[in-house]
């Protein structure tokens, strides 16, 4: 058997074992390695990075929003055009108000046509994220009607980011780290999440063998009476239609 990292005391370790550990800042206590990170701080400086990049996402958005608008075509020539700008301030005449009318006319029948464009395909990729947690939920444990309910139930906390991925929300609103290749949490992670605090809703897989049927029977579906503590559990589950 393995030796833990951390241990709450030095209950029952072997002696020749007992010199290998230290005192924790925290209490409890630690091996005594160079090199070694905890999972609780690796998992703090993740959820760091996944900030940052967050931060940085946004603000190299906003530069894109600004060169785009300014006809640039990267953000070194921001300063010169900014100079400019400047320097030319109220030494051209103003539009007519014939001008500008058509001008406003023109940018909110642009913007309308990208926003319906828009609206378009964050359903289209909305949805393909629902099936995609309905799935994942089957595949953490749940039955397919308890999968299909939890899933309505915890859209709210997916969305999708400035470039169209899709992210797991915290409670706080901010986007979570996780097993995901560019390190934010996946609909994985989530499903595997909502498992582990609702055990009592995952389907009995009984003990097998001889062809025996799982205990709760009825192709795994949960009993009834499981589903009576989801609104209390879950905002807004006693709002969906039970199929």
């Amino acid at each position: 058997m393995g030796i833990k990292y951390t241990l709450e005391n030095l209950e029952g370790v072997d002696e020749a074992h007992k010199p290998l550990y230290k005192e924790a800042e925290g209490g409890g206590f630690v091996l005594d390695v160079e090199g070694a990170v905890s999972a609780d701080r690796f998992a703090e400086v993740n959820q760091k990075a996944v900030d940052n990049a967050t931060e940085a996402q946004r603000r190299r958005k906003t530069v894109e929003r600004i060169t785009g608008k300014l006809g640039l075509e990267d953000a070194g020539e921001l300063d010169t055009a900014l100079e400019a700008l400047i320097a030319n301030q109220g030494k051209s005449g103003k539009s007519t108000e014939e001008q500008e009318a058509v001008i406003s006319q023109l940018k909110t029948a642009h913007q309308t046509e990208i926003e319906a464009i828009r609206g378009e395909v964050t359903a289209m990729k909305m949805g393909a994220a629902k099936a995609t947690f309905q799935s994942e939920l089957q595949a953490a444990g749940f039955p397919a009607k308890a999968a299909d309910m939890f899933a309505a139930a915890n859209m709210n906390r997916v969305q999708l980011d400035e470039s169209g991925e899709i992210r797991i929300m915290s409670e706080k609103g901010t986007p979570l780290a996780g097993s995901g290749a560019d390190g934010f949490a996946t609909l994985g992670d989530l499903s595997k999440e909502l498992a582990a605090a609702m055990p009592e809703f995952l389907v009995d897989k009984g003990k097998g063998g001889g062809g025996k049927a799982p205990a709760t029977g009825g192709g795994g579906a949960a009993p009834n009476g499981k589903f009576d503590g989801l609104a209390a559990k879950v905002p807004g589950f006693s709002d969906l239609p039970i199929k």
